[in-house]
């Protein structure tokens, strides 16, 4: 697992598609789930995947299809849970849309592209990015999902709150 910056508020990691997910044991599930559909690839494709692949994940998950030049996304799909934990529906939003709603850390973004442009699991903890509930400290999981193997096109990503009493 690297650092890829720490500020006061976020820590942003990154990590090879092979790591052990028992060394993020909230996510565990989701990146075994994630790993058996890679086969011989760095990444598994959105096309590997079936809706119950997700058993136990499908309320606490998001799909993102993400494009280049600009770098840019939209949510695809948003689960139950995960909308509930930021206050609205996610799916169908875009980046700009976001941005009306999140606390934008202009790194967020840099990191994403990163992420995704390399292949990346991206991990991250810090408050919660929205507006009026960044007293909530999470934790976000973002696995990429690539058709041809350069960069990705869709990523999943979970957000679960972290409990520190």
């Amino acid at each position: 697992m690297t650092v890829w910056l720490q500020t006061d508020r976020w820590t942003y990691r990154y990590l090879e598609p092979d790591v052990d997910p028992a060394s993020i044991p909230e996510f565990e599930g989701l990146i075994q789930v994630w790993q058996s559909k890679r086969g011989d690839r760095r990444v598994p494709a959105w096309s590997d995947f079936d809706f119950y692949d997700f058993v136990g994940w499908h309320g606490l998950f998001s799909v993102y299809d993400v494009r280049y030049d600009p770098f840019d996304y939209t949510t695809r799909l948003s689960g139950t849970q995960q909308d509930a934990l930021l206050g609205r529906t996610m799916t169908g939003l875009t980046r700009a849309d976001f941005n009306e709603y999140y606390l934008r850390d202009s790194e967020i973004d840099a990191f994403s592209e990163f992420i995704c442009r390399n292949l990346y699991i991206s991990y991250l903890d810090g408050p919660l990015n929205v507006k009026g509930r960044e007293f909530k400290r999470v934790r976000y999981l973002e696995l990429p999902l690539s058709e041809d193997g350069v960069r990705a096109h869709h990523t999943i990503e979970s957000i679960l709150p972290v409990d520190d009493g």
